[in-house]
């Protein structure tokens, strides 16, 4: 393979997703549900995310999302995951 590849990769699966941001594939289900993170794409049966959308997310670059917005949000999705519902 010529060339290195791009760190992170532009696209990720769950399990490289997890890594970067140090969360369980529950927790990503989670937040994706709850509008943390943004919603995969689905790309021969397989969830991937770009990881500039990520970014834009959880930076709180999406309309409406202020950083502090985005804690409480956070708070709120990983207290929702913990507790099963």
């Amino acid at each position: 393979m010529a060339g290195k590849l791009p760190y992170p990769p532009p696209y990720q699966d769950i399990e490289t997703l997890c890594l970067h941001l140090c969360i369980h594939p529950n927790t990503v289900d989670s937040w994706v549900k709850h509008g943390l993170l943004p919603a995969p794409k689905m790309v021969g049966g397989k969830r991937l995310w770009r990881w500039t959308e990520v970014q834009k997310h959880l930076d709180g670059e999406e309309p409406g999302m202020s950083p502090v917005s985005l804690a409480e949000r956070i708070r709120h999705a990983t207290k929702q995951a913990a507790s099963g519902r």
